[in-house]
């Protein structure tokens, strides 16, 4: 059973996760909670827990703070993070201290529940079977060369992995098998295996090169580290075999590469890639090149997802999702050109040129992006350099509203998200959402939704 502590400075949101989350179909528990960092180390001194859920925006002590102590106390811990989708920088910050995984707290509806646990249980399960220290008796011995078959989806069932030649692999860590002393003929029997059971790509076969002069030892921390990061990018479901050279490995993980990933955010927020062929290919390696973790990769672009689907809402058939794991880098760019491709399509469907696609994708970020500015149509119009008249049109007819509608609905649905999960005063989301006067904003808020955005709060909250 997975102990959990939950944490979070707002009472009704510990109660709410407590209460409704289904924790015992996951094999969890929760066992305390507490509504800042300080009270959560104090019930960890006490108590055992084995996952906090915490939130990032908390007084006295944050989750940020939390998260550094509980690492440097408490390291057996997993942490996943609450957050609210402007904490993106708050979040990042969060993964690289070590958190499994984040919650948007506006993914917290009933029918999402299952589909969240599951998603942390299934990352715990992940990590933690990376850290196991799995030993072997047989001894690795003194080799230049070293085949690897390394399972790239560790959540897939491998029982149709069972056969003669798998048998006679050693088993380095959860989803990495390898032989030793192996021949030509065995290798091409091994290819031509794979290729018969794995039509979906799920695995990768390695041929690992210069390895004499390694100890066991140091060969095991390879091939797992190799699991870890590089495999995610250097899988080439075209190559039914790959070589690795050993050093190349070592000497990749003595390399940082520094990148700023709210700067990075903006430009696929700009709209620009999907039209321009060239942007989108120097984007895409920009990616790549960075190499993040790849669950920092899938987690950057969920948060993408979700400002494109707001972004895109009035256009999109249905919304753009990402699967919460992707095997590799192959996987991932598929979904990312097939993402683009639906978007271009359905915007094919008016008779305007790409150059008004992007004007007016730009100025619907804008709009999003500078919500609680008193942009009007022309203002918007201008800074994408087009004349007003000619802008209204566009943005009716490829949008499918008008200019004004788009932004009282934009604004209207961000209010919504702030009544749902914050305690900020009306007055405070009215100006956050670009209306100074409040007694025009809750008129506004009732003609649209039919409720005062008080009631609408404790309607939702109840």
């Amino acid at each position: 059973m997975i102990r959990v502590l939950i944490v979070d400075d707002e009472k009704i949101v510990r109660k709410g996760l407590i209460s409704f989350m289904p924790w015992e179909e996951f094999g969890m528990s929760v066992v305390g909670e507490a509504n800042n960092g300080e009270k959560a180390l104090e019930f960890l001194e006490t108590n055992k827990v084995d996952l906090i859920v915490t939130d990032l925006a908390m007084p006295v002590m944050s989750g940020i703070e939390l998260m550094e102590e509980v690492s440097r106390k408490f390291p057996h811990i997993q942490i996943v993070v609450l957050t609210l989708h402007q904490d993106f920088e708050y979040v990042q910050k969060a993964l690289r201290i070590g958190a499994v995984d984040y919650i948007a707290k506006t993914e917290l509806e009933k029918e999402q529940f299952e589909d969240v646990l599951g998603r942390i249980v299934s990352l715990i399960e992940q990590k933690d079977s990376s850290n196991k220290n799995l030993s072997n008796e047989n001894e690795i011995e003194a080799t230049d060369d070293l085949v690897v078959l390394y399972a790239l989806n560790l959540q897939k069932d491998e029982a149709k992995l069972n056969s003669a030649l798998l048998k006679k692999a050693l088993e380095a860590d959860s989803g990495i098998w390898y032989w030793t002393d192996i021949v030509e003929q065995e290798k091409t029997l091994i290819i031509e295996w794979l290729s018969e059971i794995d039509s979906n790509s799920e695995h990768a076969l390695i041929m690992f090169q210069n390895l004499k002069g390694m100890d066991r030892k140091s060969i095991l921390q390879l091939l797992r580290g190799y699991q870890k990061s590089d495999l995610f990018y250097d899988y080439n479901p075209a190559e039914s075999f790959q070589i690795v050279h050993s050093e190349d490995v070592l000497m990749k993980k003595k390399k940082e590469t520094k990148y700023d990933l709210n700067e990075m955010k903006e430009r696929w927020l700009s709209g620009e890639w999907l039209y321009d062929e060239t942007i989108f290919a120097r984007m895409i390696h920009e990616v790549k090149s960075l190499r993040m973790q790849p669950i920092r990769l899938t987690r950057f672009f969920y948060s993408l997802t979700d400002e494109w689907n707001r972004l895109y809402s009035q256009i999109l058939s249905e919304p753009i999702t990402i699967e919460d794991f992707l095997s590799s880098w192959f996987h991932f760019e598929k979904w990312l050109r097939e993402t683009r491709e639906i978007i271009k399509v359905i915007n094919t469907k008016t008779p305007y040129s790409d150059e008004i696609h992007d004007s007016i994708m730009r100025a619907v970020t804008m709009a999003q992006r500078m919500i609680n500015q008193p942009l009007t149509a022309g203002e918007i119009a201008r800074k994408v350099n087009m004349s007003s008249s000619y802008f209204s049109q566009c943005f009716k007819d490829i949008i499918g509203q008008t200019y004004t509608d788009y932004l009282r609905e934009i604004r209207i649905e961000r209010a919504k998200e702030y009544l749902q999960n914050s305690s900020k005063t009306i007055q405070w989301i009215s100006e956050k959402v670009g209306y100074n006067d409040e007694k025009y904003f809750s008129r506004l808020f009732r003609d649209y939704v039919g409720v005062l955005p008080s009631e609408y709060r404790r309607s939702f909250k109840e």
